[in-house]
């Protein structure tokens, strides 16, 4: 008989029960150990950077938008680098990983005979969710297209980033209709007409969205057999509800000089002015109420509000012309979606009405939103879309991975030009143009040296596109070998890229101080601190650099270690 080593076997089996009783009693778990993802494992000897191109920036005014080219763990981890809490929105349309060669890892796409098809996915997603999760707001919101295939696993994935509590809404969205090769196989299955947005907020104590609203209203004359009898009108509704002044519909409209108007035409203004036309109804609970002015708002056991009206309760007739949008959008259409956006990708596009839907959930205006699976650039048209619509200042940062065809540059860029620009690639008119600036970066690396200041001094001389978009300042005024000038409007962001030399900081200083407007400064420092004294200014702000950066950088690959 072979010699039996008991006490290795005994180390084998104490470290099988550590193992069991550390691992998880419920949740995903998948094989990580098979399926390490090489642009991830590049970041533990190479940082990540941003590098403008120049020659593909398009400067039409307004607001500015940026695109990222290169693989998106690496735009992720640049953007976590001085955006951290900055985002509203982010929208995503991932691999559906259908099997089909949908789905990129490692250079290879994936099939559905690949033992790890659904490990090598999660592994992917479970990366970048991380990052993204990081660069929402408390307030912020993230949304997920996805369909069958992996809807139940992303679900979990979710649940584990960003926590089962703030879990918002799983949407089904139509998003075909019933024709086409699906219909061959209906012996079989039914026919697949939906798809998923999963919706998961950073902090459910903080997210608060804006109700999508629907006019349900079919024509004028079933909106008169109603309306008719809201006779009633608030004169000003922004006063305090007690303070509300409320005239028949007639007095009002020969106060403000509306004469002579037509059934047709009083019935326009009914539905124009909905949310001010009122109506009164019995309501039991109410009877026993006294309040002092004749209209007031009162508030139910159950915390519903009410407005008392003499008694009764008040109506308003933009209740019935209006409803709200449940987790379910039928109104989605596909029919055309080529045409959108003046560019060619087949299967490639979300239909701009469904992304407007997602904008329009958020209640700032001013959002700045993200889509790191960008795609044509459908996500960022929708953006624009909504500013000119509703005078927003909404900005978008889409990243997009270069990939076997150039996407980036083929495809998102050139959408993204037609829609700013209204002119086609072949010259041809596709709009009038949307208002915005584009600036084009690529993702970048220097070498994480081994010496920590060799490493941060090679940092500091690439981190001028970062600080761009951490302050939205991306127009290059100067630049030296030691220091760089950017301005947008009156903002200045001025950037000192070397060794203290008293000669060289007194000549970046005095062309600080001639700027006139708001001026960021930011100076080299290898611990995270200035010296106020520096520049000491009312109108400067100065901030240091790049040990923050380069914190932020160690903690990634440290995540990405433990993670192994």
């Amino acid at each position: 008989m072979a010699d039996f080593d008991i006490e290795k076997l005994l180390k084998q089996i104490n470290e099988l029960e550590t193992e069991l009783k550390s691992a998880k009693k419920y949740g995903l778990v998948w094989d990580k150990e098979n399926t390490k993802e090489e642009v991830v494992l590049l970041c533990e000897k190479y940082i990540p950077t941003l590098s403008p191109i120049k020659s593909l920036n398009i400067n039409k005014g307004g607001l500015s938008h940026c695109l990222i080219e290169g693989d998106n763990f690496h735009s992720l981890t640049c953007l976590n680098y001085v955006l951290q809490d900055s985002f509203d929105l982010i929208y995503i349309d991932p691999p559906y990983n259908t099997g089909s060669e949908d789905f990129l890892y490692n250079d290879n796409y994936i099939n559905s005979d690949d033992t790890f098809l659904h490990s090598k996915w999660l592994n992917f997603m479970q990366k970048r969710l991380t990052l993204a999760r990081n660069l929402l707001k408390q307030d912020g919101v993230i949304f997920i297209s996805i369909d069958d295939n992996e809807q139940a696993n992303l679900k979990i994935l979710c649940d584990q980033v960003f926590g089962p509590q703030n879990f918002v809404n799983c949407v089904v969205v139509k998003m075909s209709e019933m024709s086409g090769v699906k219909m061959s196989h209906v012996e079989k299955k039914l026919p697949k007409l939906k798809e998923y947005c999963l919706v998961y907020s950073k902090n459910r104590f903080y997210y608060s969205m804006n109700p999508i609203k629907n006019n349900r209203l079919d024509n004028l004359d079933d909106f008169a057999k109603y309306a008719k009898y809201y006779s009633k009108i608030i004169v000003d509704k922004s006063k305090p509800v007690e303070e509300w002044e409320i005239l028949p519909l007639d007095k009002y409209l020969k106060r403000i000089g509306k004469l002579n108007l037509t059934e047709r035409e009083i019935l326009q203004y009914k539905l124009d002015n909905a949310e001010r036309m009122i109506y009164r109804t019995n309501n039991k609970s109410f009877e026993k109420i006294q309040c002092d002015k004749p209209v007031q708002k009162i508030i139910s056991a159950t915390g519903i509000e009410y407005i008392w009206w003499e008694g009764k309760q008040m109506l308003f007739l933009s209740d019935y012309t209006t409803t709200f949008e449940g987790d379910l959008w039928t109104d989605i259409s596909t029919i055309n979606l080529n045409k959108e956006g003046g560019v060619d990708y087949q299967n490639g596009k979300k239909p701009l009405k469904l992304l407007s839907k997602i904008i329009s959930t958020v209640k700032n205006k001013d959002a700045l939103c993200l889509d790191f699976f960008a795609g044509s650039g459908s996500f960022g048209e929708a953006v624009l879309m909504a500013n000119a619509e509703d005078g927003g200042r909404r900005r978008f940062i889409l990243c997009q991975s270069a990939e076997e065809n150039d996407i980036a540059k083929t495809i998102t860029y050139p959408r993204l030009k037609t829609v700013i620009t209204g002119i086609k690639k072949d010259g041809s008119k596709y709009s009038d143009g949307l208002s915005g600036s584009l600036y084009y970066y690529k993702t970048d690396f220097i070498k994480n040296e081994a010496n920590t200041e060799q490493a941060k001094y090679n940092l500091v001389e690439k981190v001028d596109a970062l600080l761009c978009l951490a302050e939205n300042i991306f127009d290059e005024v100067e630049r030296n070998d030691y220091s760089s000038h950017f301005k947008s409007g009156d903002k200045h962001l001025f950037i000192y890229n070397d060794y203290y030399n008293a000669q060289k900081f007194e000549e970046f200083k005095s062309r600080v101080l001639a700027s006139q407007g708001e001026k960021i400064v930011y100076v080299y420092s290898s611990d995270n601190n200035v010296d106020d004294s520096l520049i000491e200014e009312m109108d400067v702000v100065l901030k240091p650099i790049p040990s923050k950066i380069y914190e932020i950088y160690k903690e990634i690959v440290e995540d990405i270690k433990r993670d192994e």
